[in-house]
C-alpha cells in the first residue's frame, strides 16, 4: 500500500479519519493526500477565504497527528461539487486506500437521498476504510464476511495490512442447511486464491447474510468490520460500492 486519500469535511467526524490515515501512512512509509471540497455554490470570494482556511486546518491536524514522524503529505482543497471533486480526484490518480469519516444524521433526508459519504462508497473504485471511532490504536479484533469470491479474498488482503496484528473472525452465511458443502468450498476458496493457511476457521451461520451479520455484531465487540462488494455483476457494484471497512 503506497499511496492513502483521506476525505475530511473539517467536522470532528472526520478528525478520526485523518488520524488513522495519517497512523496508516506513517507506519508503512505511505504517501498521504488530505482531501476537502469547499462548495461552489458559495459567493466565489467567500470559496476562495474557506479554501484558504481549510488548508491552514488540514495542515494542522495533520502535523498534530504525526507527532513529529515524517509522512509524505499533500493537502488538496478544490472548490465544486463534492462527489464530482472527489470521484475526478480518485481516477487522476493512483491510490491504494480511500479513508472516510461519518456522515451528518438527518433523520429526514438520510431517508429520502443518499449521503455524501454513501455515494463516495457506493462510486469508488478504491478500497473504503469508514472510520466512525477513535483512532488512537491499532485494530484488534476484525470480523470479515466472507462469501467464497474472489472480492472477499482481496478483503482478506487487506484487512492483513491495515491490521496485520490483529485477530481474525471470518463467518460464512448460508439460507440452506449445506455446511458439509460449504467446508469443502472454503478449502477451495484458500487454495484458489493462495490466501494464508493459517487462517481461523470460518464461522458458520444458518441465516441471510444481514441476519447472520447482526447475529455475528451481536456476540462480541469488534474493532474493525470488513466486507466486500457484490461480486456477481456490475449492477451489484454500481449499489454496493467498492470494498469496505467500518470501525
Amino acid at each position: 500500500m503506497k499511496n492513502i486519500i483521506v476525505v475530511s469535511d473539517l467536522s470532528e467526524r472526520s478528525r478520526p479519519a485523518v488520524q488513522r490515515a495519517v497512523n496508516f501512512a506513517a507506519d508503512i512509509n505511505a504517501k498521504l493526500t488530505v482531501l476537502h471540497v469547499v462548495d461552489d455554490s458559495m459567493p466565489g470570494d467567500l470559496s476562495k477565504q474557506l479554501q484558504a482556511g481549510a488548508r491552514v486546518i488540514l495542515n494542522e491536524q495533520v502535523t498534530e497527528n504525526a507527532g513529529g514522524r515524517d509522512i509524505a503529505v499533500e493537502i488538496e482543497v478544490f472548490i465544486g461539487d463534492v462527489i464530482e471533486k472527489i470521484s475526478q480526484f480518485i481516477d487522476d490518480n493512483t491510490a491504494d486506500l480511500l479513508v472516510v469519516g461519518p456522515h451528518r444524521r438527518r433523520k429526514l433526508f438520510d431517508q429520502i437521498r443518499e449521503t455524501t459519504m454513501e455515494q463516495i462508497v457506493r462510486s469508488s473504485r478504491l478500497p473504503v476504510l469508514l472510520v466512525t471511532g477513535q483512532a488512537d490504536k491499532a485494530y484488534d479484533k476484525v470480523l470479515i464476511g466472507i462469501d467464497l469470491s474472489g472480492i472477499c479474498a482481496t478483503v482478506l488482503n487487506k484487512v492483513r495490512m491495515v491490521a496485520p496484528q490483529s485477530n481474525l473472525t471470518l463467518f460464512h452465511a448460508h439460507e440452506i442447511s449445506f455446511r458439509k458443502r460449504a467446508e469443502l468450498d472454503y478449502e477451495t476458496w484458500i487454495a484458489r486464491y493462495s490466501l494464508p493457511t493459517d487462517l481461523p476457521d470460518p464461522i458458520f451461520v444458518e441465516a441471510t447474510a444481514d441476519d447472520g451479520l447482526h447475529e455475528m455484531m451481536s456476540n462480541a465487540d469488534y474493532d474493525l468490520l470488513a466486507i466486500g462488494a457484490h461480486s456477481r455483476s456490475n449492477v451489484g457494484r454500481y449499489f454496493l460500492g467498492s470494498l469496505v471497512f467500518r470501525v
